[in-house]
């Protein structure tokens, strides 16, 4: 049997309502392929998923007990065919054309183990969300020593637009590691793969990577499983695989920069979601990550920390941003630090006029939740009774999953006694894209004041007579 020039890895598990979609994706890609379907053990209708398609280039392995995401990532390399391996995961799609343009780009640079590239981000129905930033603004070839020094601060391959060199993984001995726990081993396996070959990357969305409250990702990001793979991860890469680099010391000090900024924003998550103790011990595993850094700050921050004043978290987590940024001058995702650290006179200013608007729109004994991203500024500025809409404390996603989960939190949130829903101009994507809850707001309250222009929308939840 003739060798096929890609071959195509689907891992899955429990994924039959997203799978048909991207075997079709992948199916539809114009080059030779086969497609690898292994199934952790799923216990949903997957195998009939598969049996429904009837195309002999997928071959379907069901494990009979579920191994996870990393052995089951291996068992796919394993029994991969093709020169070239791609990686889908069964809740995304792939884009048309997308394997050609990046067979084409390793198959005319060797020195490129691995290609990546740009994508757009649906929801669990499919519909578009806000694309997230790209590493670059154009097709691009990074050698090896750049690439891992970047990639090592922060994780900028999606797993659904890679395509690797069957080779890099055989003769570097590079396989996926279950010990680094369930996040976390494609960062791992890129890593290592980077220290050797240079990485590409394709501007032009490739795949449509989808994001749902029930992906690995969303998992592990809210317990704090994620920041401890990643920490796992980044120990053992510096022990082994990158103690000879001439800049090793300089390298060490990006990576644990990166881990302290990624556990100050895991700080701020669980303060917003009212877990108070939790994001304390967070701030301190930032101050030992970073303690030259973040220390001297860590004492403040834990103050306020404890006092459950977000606003002065906020700020001296601003300020401790900066710090690291400087640690992590020359890397993208220092620059992203860099951005989260400073402050926007703009906006602020807008701030001012939201702050302002709301006040003389709302009565004096107004109950204030306001759509503004969990920035406490906005809160402050307002000076009433305020709390953040959604409420993490009583919605940990942050993000409804849909109209009806929208409607209701606000109805929640009402029935607590909030009077008043402040939506600044930042905002305004929420209505368009909850547009039951736009028709809701609409239909059975009222806008009030001055709000209604382009800096802000006051509405008053007291309902209609």
């Amino acid at each position: 049997m003739t060798a096929p020039l890609v071959s195509v890895c689907v891992p899955t598990r429990n994924r039959a309502n997203y799978l048909g979609g991207a075997l079709a994706s992948a199916l539809a890609q114009n080059i030779d392929l086969e497609v690898l379907v292994h199934d952790d053990a799923s216990t949903d209708d997957t195998s009939a998923v598969v049996a429904g398609i009837g195309d002999p280039r997928v071959r379907y392995i069901q494990h009979t007990s579920a191994l996870g995401v990393a052995m089951n990532r291996n068992t796919c390399l394993v029994a991969a065919r093709g020169r070239h391996v791609a990686w889908l995961d069964s809740d995304d799609e792939y884009l048309p054309g997308m394997l050609a343009g990046q067979v084409a780009v390793l198959e005319q640079n060797r020195d490129v183990g691995i290609v990546h590239g740009g994508f757009h981000v649906v929801g669990a129905r499919g519909e578009r969300l806000r694309d997230w930033p790209a590493p670059f603004e154009s097709d691009t070839v990074e050698p090896a020593r750049d690439a891992f020094r970047q990639l090592i601060a922060s994780n900028e391959l999606t797993t659904s637009t890679v395509v690797a060199r069957r080779d890099v993984f055989n003769q570097r001995a590079v396989t996926f590691r279950p010990d680094v726990g369930p996040s976390g081993s494609d960062w791992d396996a890129w890593l290592r793969i980077a220290r050797h070959a240079a990485v590409a990357y394709i501007a032009e969305p490739v795949a449509r990577y989808r994001q749902h409250p029930d992906t690995i990702s969303s998992a592990t990001s809210s317990s704090g499983q994620r920041l401890r793979c990643d920490i796992a991860i980044v120990r053992h890469v510096l022990r082994r695989h990158a103690a000879g680099l001439p800049d090793a010391r300089r390298v060490a000090g990006v990576a644990h920069a990166a881990l302290a900024a990624k556990a100050l924003d895991h700080a701020g998550d669980l303060l917003t979601r009212g877990c108070r103790a939790q994001s304390a011990r967070a701030v301190a595993l930032s101050a030992r990550l970073a303690p030259g850094s973040v220390g001297p700050l860590a004492p403040r921050l834990l103050g306020a920390t404890a006092r459950g004043d977000e606003y002065a978290c906020y700020r001296t987590t601003k300020a401790a941003r900066g710090r690291l940024a400087d640690r992590l001058e020359g890397t993208r995702y220092g620059a992203k630090v860099r951005r989260a650290a400073m402050s926007d006179p703009d906006w602020e200013r807008a701030l001012e006029r939201i702050a302002q608007i709301a006040r003389r729109s709302l009565p004096r004994d107004a109950t204030v939740a306001a759509l503004a991203k969990w920035d406490p500024t906005l809160l402050r500025l307002i000076g009433h009774r305020a709390r953040n809409f959604p409420d993490r404390r009583l919605m940990p996603d942050g993000y409804p999953r849909d109209d009806a989960a929208a409607i209701e939190h606000l109805e929640r949130l009402r029935g607590e006694g909030v009077s008043h829903l402040v939506v600044p101009s930042a905002s305004f994507w929420w209505l368009e894209h909850y547009g039951g809850l736009r028709r809701h707001l609409d239909r059975r309250y009222q806008r009030r004041g001055d709000g209604d222009g382009d800096d802000c929308i006051v509405i008053d939840l007291r309902a209609r007579d």
